[in-house]
């Protein structure tokens, strides 16, 4: 397993994941600027939130498809094949790739952490919160697209099934809050039909949209907001680990 961690790490200095998203953030950063000094009012207050949620996504997008290349990389190349004829099982495998991304993640989350301490967030605990929060989804994402990458047979699709994964997750809010309002569909049994499909899958789906709130950053968190996010980071992780590891055990090698 430490052998699995630390050639992780070296891929993702050898495909230069930290530079680039480093630049990225940069960039992000810049542009929430920009877009802060068009506000006649609460610049500061616009530039922290902005460059939360620009930070947040450009991790989430480039953790996600770092994973799902490097998995079906190592399938292509046979080098699972390698890691198998060593003394490891197959569930210690797919913990140890996930602790291998998980400390890559951390990496990242810190940097993430340092330059948004560089903007003088208004909320040290909202600021502590968001940080934490921001770690736990990274490391779920990660989990999403490990699951992705070992049952899907194509990179692309890895992705792109793990982004759409991330997008409803975040999205599953304003979903929730549409379909109460009872005026999607002017057909009463078509709102009552698709309020219970959004609710069944909102309960299958982690809700994204409870972690990282940029709003934290400028007037700091509730209880139930951290206790929200840590249940679920508690319960849907080791499940999607638990299934990538029943998939892999199926496949034949």
């Amino acid at each position: 397993m430490p052998t699995i961690i630390r050639f992780v790490l070296l891929t993702a200095m050898r495909d230069r994941l930290f530079a680039v998203l480093v630049l990225l953030l940069f960039v992000g950063v810049g542009i929430s600027s920009g877009l802060a000094k068009t506000s006649m009012i609460e610049q500061h207050e616009m530039m922290l939130s902005f460059s939360g949620a620009v930070a947040r996504l450009l991790l989430a997008i480039g953790l996600i498809v770092f994973v799902c290349f490097h998995i079906r990389h190592s399938f292509d190349s046979k080098e699972i094949d390698v890691l198998l004829s060593r003394p490891i099982s197959r569930a210690g495998l797919v913990i140890g790739y996930w602790l291998g991304f998980s400390m890559v993640t951390a990496a990242l989350v810190a940097i993430n952490a340092a330059v948004l301490f560089l903007l003088s967030p208004l909320s040290v605990t909202g600021f502590a919160t968001w940080v934490g929060s921001l770690l736990l989804e990274m490391w779920l994402v990660v989990a999403i697209a490990l699951f992705a990458a070992v049952t899907l047979r194509s990179a692309v699709s890895s992705v792109m099934a793990s982004l759409v994964f991330y997008v409803a997750g975040r999205m599953m809010g304003f979903f929730l809050a549409t379909i109460q309002s009872r005026f999607v569909f002017e057909e009463p049994w078509l709102n009552a039909a698709t309020k219970a499909i959004i609710e069944g899958v909102a309960i299958i789906t982690p809700r994204l949209d409870l972690y990282s709130k940029s709003g934290w950053l400028v007037y700091g968190p509730s209880t139930a907001d951290w206790q929200l996010f840590v249940m679920q980071s508690v319960s849907f992780i080791p499940l999607l680990l638990a299934v990538t590891i029943l998939d892999f055990k199926r496949r034949q090698f």
